[in-house]
């Protein structure tokens, strides 16, 4: 079975994934394989061949045994039950514990920990975990042996009841001394074979329960949907927010409120604001990692969500502010492949500035990063990561670019560099820009201001500046810093 981790996005659905993976491992417990189906009737046989040989003693002690049987498979449908609503129940303290351990784990968290004096909490929070979840452990024990001690009263009575019988006949002259041998063979094997085909049934109804959470996680629908059509040309085309409404999932406040932006072919956009203006959720709708509530976005007057996932995601080079580098190498961190063009790798590592660097690592283009796999792995500065991460953007050569925060882990200069590269390269495509420093504005042909989540301010550098409103507040802020 495979999950859609796409689907992953708050804490909720992050514990459904939990249940759900224990629920898949569970399956496999409680079945034992492909040979539980043989296993249920090999024993069928068996307790059919028992049944008759018993009957010829007393039909009674079939009844007997039957009824017993049948209260020896409740008690284990109590304990599986009690095991799976345990282990449901302490997945969210496998994610937190999770998180905390792979917190001690990960090097790049080192500098933090050490600097504010970490360590203790972390411990403290890790053994408060561990001592909850050892509490439910022993809560779940308990009952088990409750569950456990009925099992084994059921299971001698089961014994005494097959000597019972047998003794009788024997007392009243229905079997012979030499039979009674026999007959308490066949009862024990008649138990045995009996116990064993319910806690089998018991398995495959239990098997409907556990694999509820699955089979609920698996329906959920994803926010970005799958479309049908295929963008034709996007580089061709205009973008349209048409009314655009939009709030995280379990939040009130709206990220973005009614906005409403063309984007023509060919344009360089820049989005300006405030932190938590909305900027960075205008790219994620853009990118369809999200929909939106209310409104649409259109591309050459076609909904986006109309299109088919894969194909339009060709169509977008994102670098986004809190962008990701992988334990990969560097080649395969901007191409995601083992066979790639390894010519425009270089060219992009050399328009990102950061070529040289590569080119002085000890395996070039296949030298690791971070030492998650490799002892002898590299670790970049943050402005290096981030050239990298600009290089893998420039690799894709999409007829979109958006850079989103592109250059907040570099010095002023390195920053003019990389702008003045990226109007050369993005000459003819439809580009967006995020950015605190206002500078970057003079590059591009329109500037969109966003406050608390609408689209205030509209126009060029030169004709917002003039207006003398939020944005002038902002240019004139730094600017004097640059005098």
């Amino acid at each position: 079975m495979q999950m859609d981790f796409e689907k992953l996005e708050d804490a909720k659905v992050l514990d459904m994934k939990e249940k759900a993976l224990f629920n898949i491992r569970l399956h496999d417990a409680l079945l034992g394989g492909p040979g539980a189906i043989v296993e249920i009737f090999r024993l069928t046989a068996t307790l059919a061949g028992v049944v008759g040989m018993i009957a010829l003693l007393n039909p009674a002690l079939v009844a007997v045994l039957f009824l017993l049987v049948g209260g020896n498979a409740l008690v284990y449908g109590r304990i599986q039950r009690t095991k799976t609503l345990f282990y449901q129940d302490i997945a969210v303290y496998n994610r937190q514990f999770g998180y905390f351990r792979d917190l001690t784990q990960d090097f790049r968290n080192a500098k933090d920990v050490r600097i504010y004096k970490m360590s203790e909490y972390i411990i403290n929070r890790i053994n408060e975990h561990s001592g909850a979840v050892n509490r439910a452990f022993q809560k779940m024990f308990l009952k088990q042996r409750r569950h456990d001690g009925f099992s084994a009263v059921i299971i001698q009575a089961q014994t005494l009841a097959a000597y019972a019988f047998a003794a009788w006949g024997v007392f009243r002259g229905m079997i012979r001394i030499g039979d009674f041998t026999m007959y308490i063979s066949a009862a024990n094997q008649f138990s045995g074979a009996a116990t064993q085909l319910m806690a089998k049934l018991v398995d495959f109804r239990m098997l409907g329960r556990v694999l509820q959470d699955y089979l609920v996680f698996e329906q959920m629908p994803r926010s970005n949907g799958k479309g049908e059509e295929t963008p034709a040309d996007m580089g061709c085309g205009e973008i349209e927010f048409r009314h655009v409404w939009f709030r995280y999932p379990n939040t009130e406040e709206y990220a973005l409120k009614d906005v409403s932006l063309t984007i023509r072919k060919g344009e360089k956009l820049s989005i300006v604001g405030r932190n938590g203006a909305g900027k960075t959720t205008f790219i994620k709708l853009l990118c369809r990692l999200y929909r939106p509530e209310k409104g649409c976005i259109l591309l050459n007057g076609v909904d986006i969500n109309t299109f088919e996932e894969r194909a339009y995601a060709k169509c977008l080079s994102v670098l986004f502010q809190d962008y990701k580098i992988f334990s990969f190498s560097v080649k395969e961190n901007l191409a995601f492949q083992e066979t790639a063009d390894e010519e425009r790798i270089r060219v992009s590592l050399g328009q990102a500035g950061i070529l040289e660097k590569v080119e002085e690592l000890p395996l070039g283009l296949d030298t690791p990063l971070y030492k998650d796999f490799d002892k002898d792995g590299t670790e970049l500065s943050g402005g290096e990561m981030q050239k990298l991460a600009i290089a893998r953007t420039l690799y894709k050569n999409a007829p979109l670019v958006v850079l989103d925060e592109p250059t907040a882990a570099l010095d002023p200069y390195a920053e003019y560099e990389i702008y003045s590269k990226f109007i050369a390269i993005a000459n003819g495509k439809t580009s967006i820009y995020i950015s605190h420093r206002l500078s970057s504005c003079r590059f591009c042909d329109v500037v969109a201001v966003f406050d608390n989540g609408a689209l205030v301010e509209y126009g060029s550098h030169e004709q917002l500046v003039a207006q003398g409103r939020l944005y002038a507040e902002m240019w004139e802020a730094q600017a004097q810093y640059y005098q």
